[in-house]
């Protein structure tokens, strides 16, 4: 068995004496290289550029700008912590581009709000270099120069308003804030059909859980050769004084600032349950299961997702593992019971605990397709506490293709409502399995234990 499998294998990792961490050895921090015009994604001259708005870039700066230039990469991700400017930078390569005639950038934002940061910031570039303007839509947040070249704003929530179009950039800001990974791999991908044409992501991390850190590991593996990834703490901020840092950690809780100043993947703030990938990810696909207990948690929903997983107990290891999944929404009990059938039979589930919620479905599989089932002890914060004493104590192993499971232990959270009576866990897509989980270990351990 093949235990603490993680993210980055035969990676290619390089750190300069600033201690910024970027995953190709031909990106530097420390100077702003000088490469062929020809082959250059930014064709104009960057320094000139900045000495003209008074800018001396930060070394997470000159990352960025030097990996979006160098011709290998088409995809720059970069895990970059508050107050290092990723934001003004990003905006400052868009306009370079769109300086080139008849050039398209795409600025896309977690929605449309945060979408009028960039768009303000384009307005007062162009403002300072005095360029001439065809239009500029404040509805729409596009701006057309007079060079032919058009910078639009768009949200991830409103995607498909950004199609139909090539671009030669598109910038994802505060790229972890939304769930991008559609947005980009289905509708925006596809636009990116010019020579040479990029795409930047630039956000805070937010877990590991989520498709920004997914993207940005991409630039350690080798089977990625186009990706390229960044990741910088306040450390490596200079003009961050002591005092500044002391605020921020008096000011914040200490996941918080491990993810907004640390650009931490492995912590995310509000995280409900303490999963590290390192020690719970495992390759349980020869495990011997036949001397073990297994069983299952039933989250049943329609709009939301039914939510299945199957867990084996080794009574003599008192360990648990995770061992399959299931997650599906929209499909009628008839379809539910025939994957849950599958499941039972490949793994010879001895009990279901299901949503004490659920009777209709309970009765319908009984009645109809021979599943039993039994419900669930569903006290909410005593099983919150149940599943994180076995995580803590890492009585739990979890197959590394769950994804579903893996996402509902990185994301499952505390709703951050300061006016909540008591604690509750925030709605959210990691909701449904985290249920289905929560039920077959707290029943498991507070019945089947006492068998």
């Amino acid at each position: 068995m093949q235990h603490g499998l993680g993210y980055i294998q035969g990676q290619e990792k390089t750190k300069n004496k600033m201690g910024i961490e970027i995953s190709r050895k031909d990106i530097t921090c420390n100077n702003l290289l000088e490469l062929e015009s020809e082959a250059r994604f930014l064709k104009l001259p960057v320094d000139p550029y900045l000495d003209l708005l008074g800018v001396i870039p930060l070394a997470s700066q000159v990352a960025i700008i030097n990996a979006i230039n160098n011709p290998k990469y088409r995809f720059v991700c970069a895990a970059i912590s508050r107050r290092q400017g990723k934001t003004y930078i990003a905006n400052i390569i868009g306009q370079l581009v769109s300086l080139v005639p008849n050039s398209n950038i795409l600025i896309m934002s977690p929605n449309y709000a945060l979408s009028q940061i960039s768009f303000d910031l384009q307005r007062n570039l162009i403002k300072h270099f005095d360029l001439e303007v065809a239009k500029d839509n404040a509805k729409d947040k596009v701006i057309e120069l007079s060079n032919g070249s058009t910078i639009r704003m768009g949200s991830v929530n409103q995607v498909d308003s950004c199609v139909g179009r090539s671009y030669d950039l598109i910038i994802f800001d505060e790229a972890a804030l939304a769930d991008g990974r559609d947005a980009f791999n289905i509708a925006l991908r596809p636009t990116l059909d010019k020579d040479n044409s990029k795409a930047l992501f630039i956000s805070t991390p937010r877990g590991k859980g989520n498709w920004f850190a997914e993207f940005w590991y991409r630039g350690f593996k080798k089977e990625f050769p186009e990706w390229a990834s960044i990741r910088a703490t306040y450390r490596d901020n200079p003009r961050m004084s002591e005092s500044d840092i002391e605020e921020a950690r008096n000011s914040t809780s200490e996941a918080e600032f491990k993810q907004e100043y640390e650009a931490d993947f492995n912590v995310y703030e509000g995280q409900i349950w303490n999963f590290n990938r390192e020690e719970c990810l495992a390759n349980l696909s020869e495990l011997d299961t036949s001397k073990m207990d297994v069983f299952a948690g039933l989250d049943v929903g329609y709009r939301d997702p039914t939510a299945f997983c199957v867990i084996g107990y080794d009574w003599d290891e008192e360990k648990f593992y995770l061992l399959d999944e299931y997650l599906d929404a929209e499909q009628t009990t008839e379809t539910h019971a025939r994957k849950l059938q599958q499941l039972i039979d490949k793994w010879d589930i001895d009990y279901i605990y299901i949503d004490s919620a659920a009777q209709q479905t309970r009765f319908d599989f009984a009645q109809n397709y021979d599943i039993s089932t039994i419900n669930a002890k569903k006290s909410l914060l005593d099983g919150i506490a149940q599943v994180a004493t076995i995580i803590d104590n890492k009585k739990l192993l979890v197959e590394q293709s769950c994804t579903h499971t893996i996402n509902a232990l990185d994301h499952y959270q505390w709703d951050p409502n300061p006016n909540l009576i008591k604690e509750k866990p925030k709605h959210n897509n990691a909701s449904h399995m985290a249920d289905a989980l929560r039920y077959a270990l707290y029943s498991f351990e507070t019945v089947a234990t006492s068998f």
